[in-house]
C-alpha cells in the first residue's frame, strides 16, 4: 500500500543520503533504517534505485525507494 509522504534525507560523511524521518499526515516520524541495497537498471538508461527498509517511531515496517531522477515512493512494507 502507498502512502503519501515527504521523506527527510540526511547525508553521513561521504555516503549517500539516508532516510531520516517522514512527513505524515502533518506528523513527523523518526525513522531507523534497518537494511540498504541499491538495485541496478534492468535496462541501459534507466535510473538506478537507492531502497530503504525502515522502522518508524510507531513500530510500523516501510519500504522507501529513491531513484537517481529524484523519484521517491514511500510504502507499507510487506511481511
Amino acid at each position: 500500500m502507498a502512502v503519501v509522504a515527504q521523506v527527510e534525507w540526511r547525508a553521513e560523511g561521504r555516503g549517500a543520503e539516508r532516510p531520516r524521518a517522514l512527513l505524515w499526515g502533518g506528523e513527523r516520524l523518526e525513522l531507523v533504517v534497518e537494511e540498504a541495497w541499491v538495485e541496478g537498471p534492468e535496462m541501459a538508461g534507466e535510473p538506478v534505485v537507492r531502497v530503504f527498509i525502515v522502522l518508524d517511531e510507531r513500530g510500523r515496517e516501510l519500504r522507501i525507494r529513491a531513484d537517481s531522477t529524484g523519484r521517491v515512493t514511500t510504502e507499507q512494507a510487506m511481511e
